[in-house]
C-alpha cells in the first residue's frame, strides 16, 4: 500500500492529479484495507475453529537460493535461511520470507509445488485443536509435528495446517 499512496503523491506533485483526484485516490487505496481489517468474522454458520488469518504458505521449490531473491526481490520482507529436520531425521534447505502479518516458507522437499497453506485461529491449543479435528472430521487424518504443528488433509487430499495466529514457523512472536 506504501507504494500506491507514493505513486498517488508522486502523480500529484507532477499535476497528473489535481487535488481531489488525490484524495479519492487515497481514500480508495485504504478504503478496502480498513474495511476488510475492522469486519467482524462471519458467524452465521457453525464452525468447528474460527480462522483469523492466512498464517502463511509453504513452497516445495527446486533451488532455496534462488526462490529467495525472486521473492525477495518481487515482495520485500525478512529473509532468513535455515534447515529444518523432517521426520526422518534428515536436513531440508529452507528459507523464510516474514511479513508483518504472516510468511511464506520455502522448502527443497522434491517437485516445486504449493507444500501446505496454513490458517491462524483463534484461541489455538494444539492437544484440543487436534481432538476436535479427530471427532469432527476422522477423514481428515489430523496429525501433529514438533508438538506445536497440527496438520490435516482436505476431501482432495491437499494439506492444511491450523496453527495459532502468531505462529511464525516453529517460534511464536509472543511469550
Amino acid at each position: 500500500m506504501q507504494d500506491s499512496v507514493e505513486n498517488l503523491v508522486a502523480l500529484f506533485e507532477k499535476g497528473t492529479l489535481n487535488r481531489q483526484q488525490l484524495i479519492q485516490g487515497l481514500l480508495a487505496a485504504m478504503a478496502p484495507i480498513s474495511m476488510v481489517a475492522d469486519a467482524p468474522a462471519d458467524t452465521s454458520t457453525l464452525s468447528t475453529f474460527r480462522g483469523r488469518s492466512l498464517n502463511h504458505v509453504t513452497l516445495s521449490v527446486a533451488d532455496v537460493e534462488r526462490s529467495q531473491k525472486f521473492y525477495s526481490r518481487l515482495l520485500g520482507g525478512t529473509m532468513s535461511c535455515r534447515s529444518i529436520q523432517t521426520d526422518n531425521g534428515t536436513k531440508v534447505e529452507s528459507a523464510t520470507l516474514a511479513f508483518p502479518e504472516g510468511f511464506i516458507a520455502l522448502v527443497k522437499l522434491g517437485k516445486p509445488k504449493v507444500h501446505h497453506f496454513c490458517v491462524g485461529v483463534e484461541n489455538f491449543a494444539i492437544d484440543a485443536a487436534l481432538d476436535k479435528l479427530k471427532s469432527d472430521f476422522p477423514e481428515s487424518k489430523p496429525i501433529t509435528h514438533r508438538g506445536e504443528e497440527l496438520y490435516f488433509r482436505d476431501p482432495d487430499g491437499i494439506l492444511g495446517q491450523i496453527s495459532a495466529m502468531d505462529y511464525r514457523g516453529g517460534q511464536r512472536t509472543t511469550p
